[in-house]
């Protein structure tokens, strides 16, 4: 059994959150050295605890919130939330939670969490709204947390963003961490927690995608994150990248579209929108799906409208994907004699020519809208 749920089974009377802080901080030893949470736990072993946890106090009070209630029965309830929701209180926030309207809204709500996050499973960030799951009690709690580790749980989300991936569809395979230039981001770090996200294109214009995203870890921002990371920023996205930063790349032809596009995304273009599992008591598979939110639906009314969609097979990055390792010197690579020749990295002469003929195609455009433009002129003089 791993550490965090041994120590929750022997103390129930703990939150799981608080228990993995004191292994985080090097509080529960084993024969004198600190372990980590995911160390699994034998008959026998001698488990030490430095220094039990604080016992959280509870400052909560429900609150007469609104909610968009999608399911609900004695178990569980799945809820739509909104933008500009925080989950729970914490770093200066206390008031208008999704913890204090759960309290309002249901008598009864999973306490393993603590007092402060009842019923709380899962999480989404502050301004990425839509589908996740309520736990009403312990029992319903453990197993859809069992479903959450062994991905019977699954949580896909769609999002607009800037550019065209390079395969249209794939997982992203790179581990994250808190970056340690800003502790208020995560970051692709070679020392990262593991982290996989598939991903396919739905569909594509001039200047973004739209792309469905589905969660095989649950790492913070973990979307957004990766991303980035492929040099494709959701569309919006104040701390990746995602607001001027990107559209500052855009092709001047287009650049008045991307400026509507933020107008519209005071934050990231990210929503929840499509959850299955298995219910805790009747085994029965639940689905759920929800259609876009109002600011994704008007943003791709507008690329709909006044973005081309992308006809070229080629990607569409703004931003170089960076290296996992910064150190070349931390990779260990076996040395092998190659029996063929090295593949090249440089784009073949069909994927020049290609690029070539975007390029020549965007600057035609150009032009023709120019001329446009002049004739019109012309036209509203003479009749002047």
């Amino acid at each position: 059994m791993r550490l965090d749920k041994y120590l929750q089974t022997k103390y129930p009377e703990y939150s799981r959150t608080d228990l993995q802080k004191i292994i985080a901080d090097g509080k529960v030893l084993l024969s004198g050295k600190a372990l980590p949470k995911n160390f699994q736990v034998a008959d026998g072993m001698d488990i030490e605890i430095l220094q039990m946890p604080a016992k959280e106090e509870s400052s909560l009070e429900p609150e007469n919130i609104p909610l968009n209630i999608v399911f609900e029965d004695s178990h569980l309830a799945v809820i739509n939330k909104p933008r500009n929701m925080t989950m729970h209180p914490g770093s200066g926030v206390s008031k208008g939670t999704l913890a204090a309207a759960l309290l309002w809204h249901f008598k009864n709500l999973s306490q393993i969490n603590g007092p402060l996050r009842p019923g709380i499973l899962h999480r989404l960030d502050k301004d990425t709204p839509g589908l996740l799951v309520v736990a009403k009690t312990d029992l319903a709690h453990k197993e859809l947390t069992h479903q959450l580790e062994e991905r019977v749980l699954e949580r896909t989300y769609r999002a607009i963003i800037w550019g065209i991936l390079r395969d249209r569809e794939g997982e992203i395979d790179a581990p994250i961490e808190r970056d340690p230039r800003n502790r208020l981001k995560m970051s692709v770090r070679a020392e990262g927690k593991n982290a996989l996200t598939n991903y396919k294109t739905l569909e594509t214009f001039s200047i973004a995608s739209l792309t469905e995203f589905k969660l095989a870890t649950g790492r913070t921002h973990q979307i957004r994150v990766h991303a980035r990371y492929l040099g494709n920023p959701v569309v919006g996205d104040p701390v990746y990248d995602g607001r001027e930063t990107a559209s500052r790349k855009i092709d001047p032809i287009y650049r008045d579209v991307a400026e509507k596009l933020l107008e519209i995304a005071k934050s990231q273009l990210l929503q929840s929108y499509k959850i299955k599992f298995r219910h805790p008591k009747t085994k029965k598979t639940m689905k759920f799906e929800i259609p876009p939110d109002e600011e994704l639906e008007a943003s791709l009314k507008i690329l709909r409208g006044e973005a081309k969609k992308y006809a070229s097979d080629l990607p569409l990055q703004l931003f170089e994907p960076p290296q996992i390792f910064a150190n070349p010197e931390d990779i260990e690579l076996p040395i092998e004699e190659a029996d063929e020749d090295p593949v090249k990295t440089r784009p073949t002469r069909a994927e020049r020519y290609a690029a070539t003929k975007i390029k020549r195609a965007l600057k035609r455009e150009r032009e023709q809208l120019r001329l446009k433009e002049k004739a019109e002129k012309m036209k509203a003089e003479n009749k002047e």
